[in-house]
């Protein structure tokens, strides 16, 4: 049979120690917000002083540099292409216009 139990915990049968906890008791249970610190942030390596924290900044910004670099190789030859495709059309267009003056003449 299933049972309710608050969080989908999963039911131990057997042991000593094993106690459900009752619905009412998860029901006063109140959430936890995040307070920050008041002395400035926790953790992040970017806001520490200190070697190791300029030598991360450095990894970070030069694999960012790194990253666009390829971004902006890859648009650089996705807009050759579309360069080559625009040429296509007008030479295209003007082959047809071509066409359409010698058949007017004729």
């Amino acid at each position: 049979s299933r049972t309710r139990f608050p969080l989908n915990t999963p039911i131990i049968s057997g042991g000593a120690n094993y106690r459900p906890i009752p619905l009412n008791a998860m029901m006063n249970l109140k959430p936890r917000y995040f307070v920050p610190n008041p002395f400035g942030s926790d953790g992040h390596i970017r806001d520490s002083e200190g070697a190791f924290s300029k030598k991360e900044k450095a990894v970070e910004d030069q694999w960012i540099r790194a990253h666009d670099s390829e971004k902006i190789k890859k648009l650089r030859e996705e807009l050759a292409k579309q360069k080559k495709k625009l040429e296509e059309l007008e030479d295209d267009i003007e082959d047809l216009e071509e066409d359409i003056n010698k058949k007017q003449k004729d």
